[in-house]
C-alpha cells in the first residue's frame, strides 16, 4: 500500500432529493454513478449519515449500505470498471416510538475495495451528554477505527461525525459562525483523540463530519495534538483560504466543516469534490496519499499517546 486514494463523504442518508426526509433509490444510483465516474475511484470510502433500516430509509429487508453497495458495484461494472467493494456499516443511535420501526437512524460507514484487508475494527461512543436527565434523547455520536492491509502496508483510519454546538450555549444566531466552537464539540473532539491514544499507531487518518470550522476550537485543539491538516498540506492553503471553501452549506451560508487529518503520511493531492455538488449538503473530500516510513517502528502518532 505504498499509495492510497482516499474519499470522506457526508452522503445524507442519500435523501437529499427530499431535502434528508427521506431515501430514494434513485438519489442513491445518482451517487452510485457519480462515484464510478470517477477517472480513479478511491481504495477506501469514509461516509456519514447513513442509515439502517427506517421508515426514512424505506423500511427495505436490506440496511441501507448494503443497498448501496450493491448499486455501487453494478454500476462500476456497467462502467466496465474491474473494481467491486465491499462496506461495513456502524450504527450510532436509532429514533423510534413506543418499541416500533424506528422513524429514523444514524451512523457511519466505510467502503473497502477488493484487495485491502480490514485486520481490526471498532467503535466507540464519543457523545457528549450536557444534561443526563435527557441522555436518552440525546443523538449518539460514535468514533470508528479500521486497520486497513495490503502487501506489507497497514494504516489505521478513525470516520467519525461530531455534534452540532450546543444551542444553548452558543446561540443559534451565531450558527453557523460558531461551528467549532461548542465546549459539547471539545469534549467529543478529546474524547475521540482519546480513543486514539488507546492505540499505538504509526500512520494514522481522521476523517469526517466535524461541524468545525478552520482554526475553531475544535481545529486547533486536533492539531496542536499533531495531526496534521491533509488539505492543507497537499495544497499549501492558508487558514483564510479554507474559510473560502465550502464543503457543507447552512441557510446558503458556506462552511467548511468535512476534514482530513493525519500522521505518518504525505500527501500526493487533496481536493474538494465539486463535481459531486447537488448530491447531499455536503462536498467531498478526495485525496492521494503515500505511505512514510515511521521514524522508529511502533512510535505512536505526534501528540496521540
Amino acid at each position: 500500500m505504498a499509495e492510497l486514494s482516499l474519499m470522506t463523504w457526508n452522503v445524507r442518508y442519500f435523501g437529499h432529493g427530499s431535502r434528508g426526509l427521506r431515501a430514494s433509490e434513485p438519489w442513491m444510483g445518482r451517487i452510485a454513478c457519480s462515484l464510478a465516474g470517477l477517472e480513479r475511484p478511491p481504495d477506501v470510502i469514509a461516509l456519514q449519515e447513513v442509515e439502517t433500516r427506517s421508515m426514512r430509509a424505506g423500511m427495505h429487508d436490506q440496511p441501507q449500505l448494503d443497498r448501496f453497495v450493491e448499486r455501487l458495484n453494478h454500476a462500476l461494472g456497467a462502467a466496465g470498471r474491474d473494481l467491486t467493494y465491499r462496506g461495513l456499516h456502524f450504527p450510532a443511535h436509532r429514533y423510534e416510538i413506543g418499541g416500533r420501526a424506528p422513524l429514523y437512524t444514524t451512523g457511519l460507514g466505510a467502503l473497502v475495495r477488493d484487495g485491502i484487508e480490514v485486520i481490526e475494527c471498532e467503535t466507540a461512543d464519543i457523545t457528549c451528554v450536557r444534561l443526563p436527565r435527557f441522555s436518552s434523547l440525546k443523538q449518539r455520536r460514535i468514533a470508528v477505527h479500521l486497520r486497513l492491509a495490503a502487501a506489507d502496508d497497514t494504516i489505521d483510519l478513525f470516520n467519525t461525525h461530531l455534534s452540532l454546538p450546543a444551542f444553548l450555549e452558543v446561540g443559534p444566531h451565531r450558527v453557523p459562525w460558531a461551528m467549532g466552537h461548542g465546549t459539547n464539540q471539545l469534549r467529543e473532539a478529546e474524547a475521540l483523540l482519546d480513543f486514539i491514544a488507546e492505540r499505538t499507531i504509526e500512520r494514522g487518518i481522521v476523517v469526517g463530519d466535524f461541524n468545525s470550522l478552520p482554526d475553531s476550537p475544535v481545529y486547533r485543539h486536533i492539531t496542536e495534538r499533531g495531526w496534521v491538516d491533509a488539505y492543507r498540506d497537499a495544497t499549501g492553503a492558508t487558514l483564510e483560504e479554507l474559510h473560502q471553501i465550502g464543503t457543507a452549506s447552512f441557510m446558503r451560508v458556506q462552511m467548511h466543516i468535512d476534514h482530513v487529518f493525519s500522521t505518518g503520511v504525505r500527501w500526493d493531492a487533496m481536493r474538494v469534490g465539486h463535481g459531486f455538488h447537488g448530491l447531499s449538503d455536503h462536498l467531498p473530500k478526495l485525496g492521494t496519499l503515500k505511505l512514510t516510513t515511521p521514524s522508529a517502528p511502533h512510535d505512536p502518532a505526534p501528540g496521540v499517546g
